[in-house]
């Protein structure tokens, strides 16, 4: 990402979540803010707790303009900072459907055109809440997802058709500052053992569960040498590492919580795997698409959109046995790997950058604002 310079007489655009935890949702705001930046003037808001003042921090060393969102003053302290923020249009970002809505509701209130991009598929299932959704739909103007997949998920919801807009994710290619020898080193990894990499919060959604029930299955598939490294933090963690012991594999698995040096670790892999249930369009998949890593994961909706469907290395998702099968193959057959890594970056090249995602967000923004952007 890179730092934006800000023209005059650009519209200025809210840029925000209510999310405590906005973990991938915060990466793909910083990530957006800073390719729109030439056409529009971005402001983004994060609550000012939880995990936002981290996220506010690095918007600010980028050079963006931020705001801190008070959420204990409520929808009404809200509507007080985007009545005075002179902003012509209001791109909310929901991680999860519930999330959200004070924001939309105080944005239409001000007559001010709303957008909200929806992260994940359609996964409500209480009926309270999937009415509060609907109502709030109501007031947005378009609904981005952020894949195909995703899209037919809120369509089969009832979701007007209208307003859905798939805007695939796109990402900056991070540039690791260390190679692949020396970060093994700093990491203990054996020269001669294959390194795998999950990225990714620990909650159920994202399978580490059925990963560890997966690497017993792999130890008699796959006779050499290799290191598990989980990547992050979160509500499921300390579960996982009790999981880790009861299983005996502690010597091959290790838990390194949140990492700021993505692009080091990737790498020093040769394999990043993904064992979520459930996604929208995961950022650690195009990551280690953009770093020439091979990817195992779950045949999913917008994980298949990244990785094409002729993949070889999709598992059903929940089930160890086909995810040590898919680990096992990979692991097996280093041309195979090498030739996939190549395949996935040029297929990042071609349809996942950051570049790409921000016109197709400019263009939704345009059509709301015709009048004043040319």
């Amino acid at each position: 990402m890179n730092a934006p310079a800000f023209a005059q007489g650009r519209p200025r655009i809210g840029i925000v979540t209510d999310s405590l935890v906005p973990s991938g949702v915060g990466e793909h705001m910083l990530t957006l803010a800073c390719a729109l930046s030439e056409g529009f003037e971005p402001v983004l808001a994060f609550p000012d707790c939880g995990g936002g003042p981290a996220f506010l921090a690095r918007a600010q060393a980028l050079g963006l303009q931020t705001h801190a969102l008070r959420l204990e003053e409520g929808e009404e302290g809200i509507a007080d900072w985007l009545r005075d923020a002179g902003l012509s249009l209001v791109h909310v970002h929901a991680g999860i459907a519930w999330e959200g809505h004070d924001l939309g509701r105080a944005a239409r209130n001000l007559a001010l055109p709303v957008v909200r991009t929806e992260h994940l598929p359609f996964v409500l299932t209480d009926e309270d809440q999937r009415r509060g959704h609907a109502q709030a739909i109501e007031l947005v103007d378009r609904v981005i997802t952020v894949s195909d997949a995703a899209a037919a998920s809120y369509r089969d919801a009832g979701l007007n058709h209208d307003k859905i807009v798939s805007v695939r994710n796109g990402i900056d290619k991070r540039v690791s500052q260390r190679d692949r020898d020396e970060m093994r080193a700093e990491l203990g990894v054996a020269s001669d053992a294959a390194l795998m990499l999950m990225i990714a919060r620990f909650t159920p959604q994202k399978g580490h569960a059925v990963l560890l029930e997966a690497l017993p299955m792999l130890g008699e598939r796959t006779p050499g040498p290799y290191q598990l490294l989980l990547v992050g933090d979160g509500s499921e963690r300390d579960g996982i590492e009790a999981r880790i012991d009861e299983l005996g594999i502690r010597p091959s698995v290790c838990c390194l919580g949140e990492r700021r040096d993505v692009a080091d670790l990737l790498c020093a892999a040769d394999l990043v795997i993904l064992p979520s249930l459930f996604e929208g369009l995961p950022l650690v998949v195009l990551e280690a698409m953009s770093a020439g890593v091979p990817v195992v994961a779950t045949r999913i909706g917008g994980t298949i959109e990244a990785l094409g469907d002729n993949h070889p290395w999709l598992a059903e998702p929940g089930n160890a046995a086909s995810l040590a099968d898919c680990l096992a193959d990979a692991l097996k057959d280093g041309t195979k790997r090498l030739a996939m890594a190549e395949h996935l970056q040029v297929r990042f090249h071609d349809h996942f950058t950051a570049a790409r995602m921000a016109a197709e967000t400019a263009a939704v923004y345009r059509s709301l604002l015709p009048l004043q952007v040319a």
